[in-house]
Protein backbone atom coordinates (compact mmCIF):
# COMPACT_ATOMS: atom_id res chain seq x y z
CA UNK A 1 0.00 0.00 0.00
CA UNK A 2 1.46 3.37 -1.04
CA UNK A 3 1.32 6.45 1.15
CA UNK A 4 -0.54 9.36 -0.42
CA UNK A 5 -2.43 12.42 0.72
CA UNK A 6 -5.67 10.90 -0.54
CA UNK A 7 -8.09 9.38 1.96
CA UNK A 8 -8.01 5.60 2.25
CA UNK A 9 -10.76 3.59 0.63
CA UNK A 10 -12.92 1.42 2.87
CA UNK A 11 -11.12 -1.82 1.87
CA UNK A 12 -7.70 -0.18 2.39
CA UNK A 13 -8.77 1.14 5.81
CA UNK A 14 -10.00 -2.30 6.81
CA UNK A 15 -6.76 -3.93 5.62
CA UNK A 16 -4.69 -1.37 7.58
CA UNK A 17 -6.70 -2.03 10.76
CA UNK A 18 -6.37 -5.80 10.31
CA UNK A 19 -2.58 -5.46 9.86
CA UNK A 20 -2.32 -3.37 13.03
CA UNK A 21 -4.40 -5.88 15.02
CA UNK A 22 -2.25 -8.75 13.74
CA UNK A 23 0.94 -6.88 14.71
CA UNK A 24 -0.44 -6.25 18.21
CA UNK A 25 -1.38 -9.94 18.57
CA UNK A 26 2.09 -10.99 17.48
CA UNK A 27 3.62 -8.62 20.06
CA UNK A 28 1.54 -10.30 22.76
CA UNK A 29 2.68 -13.75 21.68
CA UNK A 30 6.33 -12.72 21.58
CA UNK A 31 6.20 -11.08 25.01
CA UNK A 32 4.62 -14.14 26.60
CA UNK A 33 7.41 -16.34 25.19
CA UNK A 34 10.16 -14.21 26.75
CA UNK A 35 8.38 -13.89 30.09
CA UNK A 36 7.77 -17.63 30.30
CA UNK A 37 11.24 -18.63 29.13
CA UNK A 38 13.10 -16.44 31.62
CA UNK A 39 10.52 -16.84 34.37
CA UNK A 40 10.69 -20.63 34.39
CA UNK A 41 14.49 -20.67 34.01
CA UNK A 42 15.09 -18.24 36.87
CA UNK A 43 12.52 -20.04 39.03
CA UNK A 44 14.22 -23.40 38.37
CA UNK A 45 17.70 -21.90 38.97
CA UNK A 46 16.75 -20.23 42.24
CA UNK A 47 14.98 -23.31 43.61
CA UNK A 48 17.76 -25.66 42.48
CA UNK A 49 20.37 -23.38 44.07
CA UNK A 50 18.31 -23.31 47.28
CA UNK A 51 17.86 -27.10 47.29
CA UNK A 52 21.55 -27.80 46.64
CA UNK A 53 22.48 -25.32 49.37
CA UNK A 54 20.20 -27.12 51.83
CA UNK A 55 21.74 -30.53 51.12
CA UNK A 56 25.26 -29.16 51.50
CA UNK A 57 26.43 -29.41 47.88
CA UNK A 58 29.73 -27.50 47.58
CA UNK A 59 28.81 -25.65 44.33
CA UNK A 60 25.06 -24.95 44.51
CA UNK A 61 25.42 -21.89 42.29
CA UNK A 62 26.13 -24.10 39.23
CA UNK A 63 22.40 -24.19 38.49
CA UNK A 64 22.57 -20.58 37.31
CA UNK A 65 25.19 -20.73 34.53
CA UNK A 66 23.90 -24.07 33.22
CA UNK A 67 20.25 -23.01 32.94
CA UNK A 68 20.97 -19.41 31.88
CA UNK A 69 23.25 -20.58 29.04
CA UNK A 70 20.42 -22.69 27.65
CA UNK A 71 18.01 -19.79 28.03
CA UNK A 72 20.31 -17.40 26.23
CA UNK A 73 20.57 -19.76 23.24
CA UNK A 74 16.77 -20.21 23.15
CA UNK A 75 16.21 -16.44 23.39
CA UNK A 76 18.61 -15.73 20.50
CA UNK A 77 17.01 -18.39 18.28
CA UNK A 78 13.52 -17.10 19.05
CA UNK A 79 14.63 -13.48 18.50
CA UNK A 80 16.14 -14.32 15.11
CA UNK A 81 12.92 -16.05 14.02
CA UNK A 82 10.88 -13.08 15.25
CA UNK A 83 13.04 -10.66 13.22
CA UNK A 84 12.51 -12.69 10.03
CA UNK A 85 8.74 -12.78 10.31
CA UNK A 86 8.23 -9.25 11.64
CA UNK A 87 6.42 -7.18 9.02
CA UNK A 88 5.41 -4.17 11.02
CA UNK A 89 7.67 -2.44 13.51
CA UNK A 90 5.72 -0.40 16.03
CA UNK A 91 6.83 2.22 18.54
CA UNK A 92 5.79 -0.25 21.23
CA UNK A 93 8.12 -2.88 19.76
CA UNK A 94 11.00 -0.38 19.69
CA UNK A 95 10.29 0.58 23.32
CA UNK A 96 10.39 -3.08 24.37
CA UNK A 97 13.68 -3.68 22.55
CA UNK A 98 15.36 -0.73 24.28
CA UNK A 99 13.82 -1.47 27.68
CA UNK A 100 14.93 -5.09 27.74
CA UNK A 101 18.35 -4.32 26.21
CA UNK A 102 18.88 -1.83 29.05
CA UNK A 103 17.62 -4.47 31.46
CA UNK A 104 20.26 -6.87 30.12
CA UNK A 105 23.06 -4.34 30.58
CA UNK A 106 21.98 -3.63 34.16
CA UNK A 107 21.66 -7.35 34.85
CA UNK A 108 25.26 -7.89 33.73
CA UNK A 109 26.34 -5.05 36.03
CA UNK A 110 24.46 -6.62 38.95
CA UNK A 111 26.07 -9.99 38.23
CA UNK A 112 29.37 -8.15 38.57
CA UNK A 113 28.19 -6.73 41.91
CA UNK A 114 27.30 -10.25 43.04
CA UNK A 115 30.69 -11.63 42.05
CA UNK A 116 32.64 -8.74 43.60
CA UNK A 117 30.64 -7.95 46.74
CA UNK A 118 28.48 -11.00 47.39
CA UNK A 119 25.16 -12.21 46.10
CA UNK A 120 23.29 -11.21 49.24
CA UNK A 121 23.86 -7.60 48.15
CA UNK A 122 23.01 -8.23 44.50
CA UNK A 123 19.82 -10.31 44.77
CA UNK A 124 17.61 -7.56 46.25
CA UNK A 125 18.69 -5.24 43.41
CA UNK A 126 18.09 -7.97 40.83
CA UNK A 127 14.56 -8.49 42.20
CA UNK A 128 13.99 -4.72 41.99
CA UNK A 129 15.23 -4.77 38.38
CA UNK A 130 12.74 -7.57 37.59
CA UNK A 131 10.08 -5.23 38.94
CA UNK A 132 11.14 -2.34 36.74
CA UNK A 133 11.16 -4.43 33.57
CA UNK A 134 7.76 -6.00 34.12
CA UNK A 135 6.15 -2.81 35.47
CA UNK A 136 7.19 -0.83 32.36
CA UNK A 137 6.25 -3.69 30.02
CA UNK A 138 2.85 -4.00 31.68
CA UNK A 139 2.29 -0.27 31.25
CA UNK A 140 3.29 -0.37 27.57
CA UNK A 141 1.05 -3.37 26.88
CA UNK A 142 -1.69 -2.06 29.18
CA UNK A 143 -1.63 -5.45 30.87
CA UNK A 144 -2.35 -5.10 34.59
CA UNK A 145 -0.96 -8.46 35.81
CA UNK A 146 2.52 -7.36 34.67
CA UNK A 147 2.13 -4.00 36.42
CA UNK A 148 1.04 -5.71 39.65
CA UNK A 149 3.83 -8.28 39.32
CA UNK A 150 6.39 -5.48 38.94
CA UNK A 151 5.06 -3.71 42.02
CA UNK A 152 5.15 -7.01 43.95
CA UNK A 153 8.83 -7.38 43.01
CA UNK A 154 9.59 -4.05 44.66
CA UNK A 155 7.96 -5.24 47.89
CA UNK A 156 9.91 -8.52 47.69
CA UNK A 157 13.15 -6.62 46.99
CA UNK A 158 12.57 -4.48 50.09
CA UNK A 159 12.13 -7.64 52.17
CA UNK A 160 15.18 -9.24 50.55
CA UNK A 161 17.52 -6.49 51.79
CA UNK A 162 16.90 -7.74 55.36
CA UNK A 163 16.69 -11.48 54.59
CA UNK A 164 19.30 -14.22 54.87
CA UNK A 165 20.91 -15.43 51.64
CA UNK A 166 18.97 -18.69 51.38
CA UNK A 167 15.71 -16.80 51.96
CA UNK A 168 16.73 -14.37 49.20
CA UNK A 169 16.82 -17.30 46.78
CA UNK A 170 13.20 -18.08 47.68
CA UNK A 171 12.32 -14.40 47.23
CA UNK A 172 13.91 -14.45 43.75
CA UNK A 173 11.75 -17.49 42.94
CA UNK A 174 8.64 -15.74 44.27
CA UNK A 175 9.47 -12.59 42.29
CA UNK A 176 9.69 -14.36 38.93
CA UNK A 177 6.60 -16.38 39.74
CA UNK A 178 4.44 -13.28 40.31
CA UNK A 179 6.11 -11.02 37.72
CA UNK A 180 6.99 -13.40 34.86
CA UNK A 181 5.40 -16.83 35.08
CA UNK A 182 1.82 -16.03 36.11
CA UNK A 183 1.49 -12.90 33.90
CA UNK A 184 3.25 -14.74 31.04
CA UNK A 185 0.68 -17.55 31.12
CA UNK A 186 -2.17 -15.03 31.37
CA UNK A 187 -0.76 -13.10 28.41
CA UNK A 188 -0.36 -16.28 26.37
CA UNK A 189 -3.90 -17.35 27.22
CA UNK A 190 -5.26 -13.94 26.25
CA UNK A 191 -3.38 -14.07 22.95
CA UNK A 192 -4.72 -17.54 22.17
CA UNK A 193 -8.27 -16.38 22.83
CA UNK A 194 -7.66 -13.63 20.27
CA UNK A 195 -8.51 -10.70 22.52
CA UNK A 196 -6.47 -7.51 22.18
CA UNK A 197 -4.99 -6.00 25.33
Amino acid sequence: MQLTDEPLSAPDSLRLIQNMIQAAKQDLSDNSFDLLLWGWLVLASALTHYGLLQVGYDKPWLAWPVLMAGGTVAAFVHGARRERRERVRTAQTDFMVYLWAGFGVLMLMLIGVGIAFGWSRAYPLIIALYGLGTFATGGALRFRPLVWGGAACWVLATVAFRAAFDTQLLLVAAAVLVAYVVPGHLLKSQYRRGRAV
